[in-house]
């Protein structure tokens, strides 16, 4: 409990690890002498307790291998003026974790540890150790600003009447969705931003209050606030060990402490030694998302190494459940901590589920998607002799394939299980109604039970499987991906809108933090293209996409010609990696199209190609001023943060002033979080470059005719109104999705798209960089803004899950499908004309007769054709009318 509670010398880390077993501290431990204990061994019946158990040095043969050691926190301790540990109602970030967590040592209540009340004024301290130089820690450890508002929203769920305030330098809020994650964090009306950092912390020794002492940016003037909870964002630094791990490996690391990659923009996660990999954190501190897209890029630059090994699969053979008979079901509710639990009263539903019709079994627990009760399903679908199963706990979406899985282990058929999403739909609904979510939960474990029952077992279907694989989109994203998927065997077929590949990266002067001409990265890359013989078709766009995950066939087009075959080539997945664009600004908008003297900040990119010879108007200037967020977080363009702008228009900010030319960025927040980036942003304030804030609803204001000569803008903070000369004007232009070109794919390939309307995947952490339609993936700035760095490792982590897709010689398809009856299909052919997917046609049966016949290799499921038939001939298995009639039957009960 990083000692906030005592634990016992035998203890599982945590409800949710892995694996799920028990640990002893041999310096805790009485054993055996000089104190005989020994009760652990006494009543273990598996005899797993060994006393003379040592360390064994375990030699491992390996053709690569991949560093994942994550970080360590910063001990705030060193910060003595925040008083940590001098004073007990001061926590970490980590520790406020605990304190939230219902296996945590308050079991999710938050309380002070003065007096263990609950806190009702609470303070996020931001960059605790973090961009500070004095502790050597020059970075931004990026996940703190968006960790501390999710707390502060969790907070405010379950405890409504407190009073939060997040003190602040910069909100770094640059991923995806973050934006309106701040947003809805800056709604609060009980959560507040303060734009400081405090200068020490104290306890009041008369009401034991704590002190934060900080300055007043907008009245110059030292203030105090008074809180019952003080909670600082430490820093993430380098795992303990990191510098002895790199000496036995061979690799660098670099002066921050972190790995050093063999190049930050081409090669991200390799290291400095051949056949050694990198990702997460030990990179850089990361985000779980971009941890998760290094982790499987990682995976295949690594099994490039070892691709002559190939282990092949052992299918297990497992006795199946009997399913005749009545049903016997068995009901699991799951408490998921205090998301669950924390409303709806847990033991109460259980209580309910257990007597209903044919439940046989009933339980809660505290975490159903844990390992040890996944394990601990399995054994009671034996030991009760269940043929059916309903987990009610959190979304379908994301935790019904892990159940499925689970009874699948067991011998059960997973399509006789059935999930309830009491947390979505219960507890995070009716989060200030208790009792009448607790009555939702019942309502709604009694309809599954009742579906349940009408459950039939379904067979997984099996196909061959092509090979091959489509990757749409030649820029860096893009050309990863083939690289590494031709790297590990497979063909692959490139394709280009363009007639050049490379896309916007061949374009920049230089990039950081390496300061490389992009063209020379583009023209490596494609050195290894054709190496690996890739086949690159460039003018080039898709057509036609007919098939399924494994068997898709696509027709392209060329504008000159150059496609060698007319037939559609047939490949085992498609790769989406076609970019974004720039916002374009109305005419007008932050002077574009009326001052002469206004760029975009890729044309200005192309004019400091120039270097020393920089001319605006045929002269020198003398001050060039960017504007930020032209576009971004902006519903007129991109909703979000475009993540690169800041990084950019300091990169040229530091270009400029080597020139002797003074540089002014208006911002609203600057928000660099790439590995080098914080760094580069105090270089740049070091060589005089000018940073002033303005707000989203004031923006600058341009004087002069055809030629902007002055801006007045007010300032965010001080709201001083300040008027410089400005010899040239940048915008920095926020990414948007790529159009008409985005609208195009989304349809032809079936694929949603977000809010922001960029490509959606199916999960941000489980699923980075898949969508809902099984076989299609997206990588890059198609999915969101990103810079080079992340494109090419979410490239890689395309081209890892697409290897483990076409990796078996057969794909397995849903059978959850349409079925028609014959006997009732009047052939009106309405089913057909709503069907998106092509998987209804009308045929001639055997007895003569139009009837709708149905693809199941293309049916998807989603049931339209079913809801609009007349006659009832078509139905969804799985979701089949008696089914779903079972469940509004069991809602009308009493």
């Amino acid at each position: 409990e990083i000692g906030l509670g005592a634990r016992k010398a035998i203890y599982r880390p945590f409800p949710q690890a892995v694996p799920s077993a028990y640990i002893r501290n041999a310096e805790d431990c009485l054993g055996t002498f000089p104190l005989a204990c020994s009760k652990c061994a006494d009543v273990c019946e598996r005899n797993a307790i060994d006393y003379d158990d040592q360390d064994q040095i375990i030699e491992v043969r390996a053709g690569s291998i991949i560093v994942a050691t994550g970080v360590d926190y910063y001990d705030p301790r060193e910060a003595s003026e925040f008083g940590y540990t001098r004073f007990e109602n001061v926590v970490t970030s980590l520790e406020l974790e605990r304190i939230l967590s219902s296996g945590g040592p308050t079991e999710g209540e938050l309380i002070k540890f003065t007096d263990r009340k609950t806190p009702e004024q609470i303070a996020f301290i931001q960059c605790v150790g973090s961009r500070n130089m004095k502790r050597d820690i020059p970075y931004c450890s990026r996940i703190c600003c968006m960790n501390a508002m999710k707390d502060a929203l969790i907070i405010h769920e379950h405890f409504p009447d407190a009073e939060m305030k997040i003190f602040y330098i910069d909100i770094r809020a640059f991923g995806k969705g973050f934006e309106e994650f701040y947003e809805r964090a800056a709604n609060l009306d009980k959560l507040s931003f303060i734009n400081a950092k405090p200068s020490k912390i104290v306890e009041d020794p008369q009401t034991g209050k704590t002190v934060i002492t900080y300055e007043n940016i907008q009245t110059g003037k030292i203030e105090k606030e008074y809180v019952d909870l003080a909670v600082l964002s430490s820093a993430l630094i380098p795992a303990a060990g990191s510098k002895q791990l790199t000496e036995i490996l061979g690799i660098e690391v670099d002066k921050d402490g972190f790995i050093k990659q063999l190049d930050p923009c081409s090669a991200p996660l390799d290291t400095t030694r051949e056949g050694i990999y990198v990702c997460g954190c030990a990179i850089s501190p990361k985000d779980i998302t971009d941890s998760i897209a290094d982790a499987s890029g990682a995976a295949v630059r690594a099994a490039r190494h070892v691709m002559k090994y190939k282990i092949e699969r052992e299918e297990e053979e497992i006795p199946q459940v009997e399913t005749s008979g009545a049903p016997r079901i068995g009901v699991i509710v799951c408490h998921c901590g205090i998301n669950i639990a924390g409303v709806v009263d847990v033991k109460q539903v259980a209580d309910y589920a257990s007597k209903l019709p044919h439940v046989v079994f009933c339980e809660d627990v505290q975490f159903a998607c844990a390992a040890s009760t996944q394990q601990e399903i399995q054994d009671i679908i034996h030991e009760h002799n269940l043929n059916r199963l309903v987990v009610a706990a959190c979304t379908p979406k994301t935790h019904e394939p892990i159940f499925q899985e689970t009874v699948a282990k067991a011998g059960l058929n997973p399509y006789l299980f059935e999930m309830v999403n009491i947390r979505d739909q219960c507890s995070w609904v009716h989060i200030n109604e208790p009792a009448a979510a607790t009555e939702k939960a019942k309502d709604l474990v009694r309809m599954a039970v009742a579906r349940s029952r009408k459950l039939q077992p379904l067979q997984i279907r099996k196909l061959p499987v092509e090979k091959d694989v489509l990757v749409v989109g030649g820029g860096i994203t893009g050309i990863q991906t083939a690289t590494d998927l031709a790297g590990r065997g497979l063909k692959v077929f490139l394709i280009e809108k363009n007639r050049e590949l490379g896309g916007r990266v061949s374009d920049l002067s230089t990039l950081y933090p390496s300061y490389k001409a992009g063209s020379h990265l583009i023209e490596n890359k494609v050195k290894q293209l054709e190496e690996l013989g890739v086949k690159v078709y460039t003018d080039t766009e898709i057509s036609e996409v007919n098939g399924f995950v494994g068997n898709f066939e696509v027709t392209l087009k060329s504008g000159t010609e150059q496609l060698d075959h007319a037939e559609p080539l047939k490949v085992g997945a498609i790769v989406v990696a076609t970019g974004a664009n720039l916002y374009h600004p109305e005419r007008g908008e932050n002077g574009f199209g009326i001052f002469t003297n206004v760029f975009s900040n890729e044309q200005f990119e192309e004019l400091i190609w120039r270097g020393k010879h920089l001319e605006i108007d045929g002269k020198k200037p003398k001050t060039v001023v960017y504007i930020q967020c032209v576009g971004s977080r902006n519903p007129k363009g991109n909703p979000g943060c475009s993540r690169y702008c800041c990084q950019a228009a300091i990169k040229q900010a530091i270009a400029l002033r080597k020139m002797g030319i003074q540089v002014i960025i208006l911002h609203r927040g600057i928000r660099v979080y790439s590995r080098g980036a914080e760094e580069m942003y105090r270089d740049a304030r070091g060589m005089g470059v000018l940073f002033i804030p303005y707000s989203f609803d004031k923006p600058p204001q341009f004087i002069g005719k055809k030629k902007a000569s002055s801006i007045v803008v007010e300032h965010a903070k001080t709201q001083a109104i300040i008027e410089f000369p400005a010899d040239a004007i940048v915008l920095s232009l926020g990414m948007v999705p790529r159009e008409p070109e985005s609208s195009y794919i989304a349809e032809l390939l079936k694929i949603q798209r977000s809010s922001d309307r960029f490509f959606m995947e199916r999960h941000s952490k489980l699923g980075p960089v898949e969508t809902a339609m099984e076989g299609i993936f997206v990588a890059g700035c198609a999915q969101g803004p990103k810079d080079i760095s992340d494109s090419v490792s979410q490239a890689s982590a395309v081209a890892a899950k697409v290897t483990a897709l076409l990796s078996s010689d057969t794909i397995s398809l849903e059978p959850i499908v349409s079925a028609a009856r014959e006997d009732l299909c009047r052939a009106c052919g309405k089913c057909v004309k709503v069907c998106e997917f092509h998987a209804l046609e009308l045929r001639e049966n055997q007895a003569g007769n139009m009837v709708v016949m149905v693809n199941e290799a293309l049916c998807k499921g989603c049931g339209t054709c079913a809801s609009i038939c007349p006659t009832g001939a078509i139905d969804i298995r799985h979701f089949t009318t008696d089914q779903i009639e079972a469940q509004m039957e069991a809602l009308l009960l009493d």
